[in-house]
């Protein structure tokens, strides 16, 4: 971690942090995520970890099930001292304390805010740090005062909860769709929604061996390709951080990645635009897309769902700055809106080293030993 501003945003993935414990052995932030919401302290001054106001900070946070993770700049030794024969009340003991005495997190953790831009040139003494059950950043909040930052805190962590569905019994099949919340954040689905109303637009057609070709069956809509440098960098940058590492944990996929030009796009009451059932990387000129991104700007409509045949009837329908990721070779659907008008971002996660490799062997069917 550096950098001279605080570098994360919400929707960001947090990355791993492996720091010594004031048990003296190595511990990974991820070991803590379980589950449930997370908030880590950063923290500068070790004095202050039994202070009354941390310690209602601890409880509070247990108390709507969530779990603390504490950075102090110190060594072990000082933090064992600092904490001996201190019990946190309502807990049974005392969050995860990781010692970080070279400050090479903390550093990162305290930065001021990149949004005070050249007057923020101190560092904080705190900030909380609120993570959801995916280890993704739902917000953070830094200043002196623990009972402040604690409110926004429990408030985020509301948030966090919320983005999560209801608890259910899956019986049969279900396609393996990653939703991730938080992917855009509000004012941005706004402004590309806004892109697409003043910007030019046309009918993408579908990708054939000669490319794109009219296909009035199988899909009509209203494209608008994004081609603003300065636009399509601030859509690559929350995909690459927010979608990335995702791809990377669930599917292992570590492949130097591209993507498609973004398409901006609605799907509009009474049949007016659709999609029929189709895959996205069936022709040569497609062959190197790996994963297909589907991102609501908008739900304030009605149908609209998309569904993965191959997997059963199930629905999906992500919330506004949610994205739907999948497999391009997955047979999938927009089904048609019935009030309303749903807007979404498209594009693709390209693999540049199939980019490299002759159409011919992209195409090749593999071999089958009987």
């Amino acid at each position: 971690m550096s950098g001279a501003f605080f570098p994360f945003r919400p929707g960001d993935r947090f990355p791993e942090v492996a720091l010594p414990g004031v048990d003296g052995l190595g511990h990974k932030l991820s070991w803590s995520v379980l589950g449930e919401p997370m908030v880590v302290v950063a923290l500068g001054d070790a004095r202050r970890l039994t202070s009354g106001a941390m310690v209602g900070l601890i409880v509070s946070l247990a108390e709507v099930g969530a779990s603390a993770v504490v950075i102090v700049g110190v060594n072990v030794a000082t933090a064992q001292a600092a904490l001996t024969g201190f019990e946190m009340p309502g807990t049974g003991g005392v969050p995860l304390v990781l010692c970080d005495p070279e400050r090479r997190v903390l550093r990162t953790l305290l930065s001021p805010d990149a949004a005070h831009g050249a007057q923020a040139s101190a560092q904080h003494d705190l900030r909380l740090i609120v993570l959801d059950a995916n280890q993704r950043l739902v917000g953070e909040f830094a200043g002196p005062n623990i009972d402040v930052l604690r409110e926004s805190a429990l408030a985020a962590i509301a948030v966090a909860r919320a983005d999560r569905p209801p608890e259910s019994v899956l019986f049969g099949a279900a396609a393996p769709v990653m939703m991730l919340p938080r992917v855009f954040e509000p004012a941005f689905c706004t402004k590309l929604i806004e892109l697409w109303s003043t910007g030019e637009r046309s009918d993408g057609g579908v990708s054939s061996r000669y490319g794109n070709v009219a296909a009035a069956g199988r899909k009509r809509t209203e494209d608008h390709i994004v081609r603003d440098p300065a636009v399509v960098k601030e859509i690559s940058d929350r995909l690459a951080y927010r979608v990335g590492p995702e791809l990377m944990r669930v599917f292992a996929w570590e492949a130097e990645f591209s993507f498609d030009a973004p398409v901006i796009l609605p799907y509009a009451a009474g049949h007016q635009h659709f999609f029929r059932a189709h895959r996205d990387n069936g022709t040569p000129q497609t062959a190197d897309r790996t994963f297909a991104v589907s991102l609501n700007l908008n739900q304030d409509y009605e149908g609209g769902e998309l569904v993965f045949p191959e997997y059963g009837p199930t629905r999906y329908k992500p919330k506004a700055g949610m994205a739907a990721v999948f497999s391009c070779s997955l047979l999938h659907e927009a089904l048609p809106v019935t009030e309303g008008r749903r807007y979404v971002l498209t594009t693709f996660f390209r693999d540049r080293k199939k980019q490299q490799q002759p159409q011919a062997q992209q195409q090749r069917p593999p071999s089958v030993r009987r």
